[in-house]
């Protein structure tokens, strides 16, 4: 039967009013969405970070701790929580005490991000990026083990005779997931520290990915960690169709809006990371649905019926070695009659393929 696979839901959703509302309305529909997917068997509920323009959450663990409140089993994760854009304490505590009012459902998804205008909002120099990315991590996970009061002294962050409340239920710590996207080094970063790994599938670049996972597995054996107790988890946008023409039809239309709106935020200056810039979502020529069936090609995306899904996870399985698939829906304006629908095809058709014994 090959690994049994893990999925998730991603909300990395593109605010648009015409679509979801007041805010009121649009988070109490997906609060609605997510009652489902854990109906649904779905693994996990994941939400992004970011401070622009309605996209994602400011405050995931708010948004994460109303999920709690409404659900009872599904995983709670971050995709990503922008550790080198605060105070790593601040999120040490919020994130611990969603740990433990949800039960020890957390998951926690770490990453640098790609909005150079955020660093801006926040008053943080993206020349100290990945200094205060791999700081505020490791000061996150000391708050979250440490037995007794405790120094820290960092480049960016330095604490004496410290005492954390309150302790997470997981233990030793919640699973922290790294995300690495493009540069090797963060691959192996999360290598070194034995982290879980969080990827994205979309990216045109496959081989670069691959490389990257490969480099990760050969890191963690290098620094005494077991990688067959690691997630691999990789991101696609999906949409689980009733026919493979009506799944581009819906799905491939909102994954275009989607990504008009992340190159929008490319050619704005000062806007995105070097990195982003280069390797953009879908980057190349789109001409609306011809570009949607280059990426279709390129196993880009996870769209179609489900015996077309079926074929793509066996092949992301094996070509990435993924063991979990977190999936981002309700983008591009999508309106929640798509979004069920697909999710519920999803859970009857695909899933019972990669979750028997």
């Amino acid at each position: 039967m090959g690994v049994k696979m893990k999925f998730g839901i991603l909300y990395n959703v593109d605010y648009r009013k015409q679509v979801h509302g007041t805010p009121s309305e649009y988070y109490a529909m997906l609060l609605d969405q997510i009652e489902v997917e854990e109906q649904l068997g779905f693994d996990s509920v994941w939400f992004g970070e970011h401070h622009y323009n309605g996209y994602a959450f400011g405050s995931p663990p708010v948004i994460a701790m109303a999920a709690a409140a409404r659900t009872k089993r599904i995983r709670l994760g971050t995709g990503v929580s922008l550790v080198p854009l605060s105070q790593p304490i601040r999120f040490a505590e919020e994130y611990a005490m969603l740990d433990v009012l949800s039960g020890g459902r957390l998951e926690y998804g770490i990453g640098r991000g790609f909005l150079k205008y955020a660093h801006e909002v926040m008053g943080v120099s993206e020349e100290e990026n990945r200094s205060r990315y791999e700081e505020g991590a490791e000061l996150i996970l000391k708050a979250w083990t440490a037995n007794e009061p405790f120094d820290f002294a960092g480049q960016h962050w330095s604490l004496k005779d410290y005492s954390f409340f309150p302790k997470p239920i997981q233990a030793p710590h919640p699973p922290i997931y790294a995300s690495g996207v493009i540069t090797p080094e963060s691959f192996a970063w999360a290598g070194k520290k034995g982290f879980h790994l969080s990827t994205g599938f979309f990216l045109p670049a496959r081989e670069r990915v691959r490389d990257g996972i490969a480099l990760y597995r050969k890191t963690l054996v290098e620094y005494g960690h077991d990688p067959e107790t690691r997630d691999v988890a990789g991101v696609f946008q999906m949409y689980c169709g009733e026919t493979n023409a009506e799944a581009r039809r819906n799905g491939g239309e909102y994954v275009l809006n989607y990504l008009e709106y992340f190159r929008h935020l490319a050619a704005r200056s000062n806007f995105t990371t070097s990195d982003f810039s280069a390797h953009q979502r879908g980057s190349g020529s789109v001409d609306r649905m011809a570009g949607y069936d280059d990426m279709d090609r390129q196993n880009l995306v996870m769209i179609g019926d489900p015996d077309n899904l079926i074929e793509r996870i066996k092949w992301a399985r094996e070509y990435y070695g993924t063991n979990y698939l977190i999936f981002e829906i309700a983008q591009g304006g999508m309106s929640p009659d798509k979004v069920i629908p697909s999710l519920e095809r999803f859970a009857r058709y695909v899933m019972p393929e990669f979750k028997q014994d």
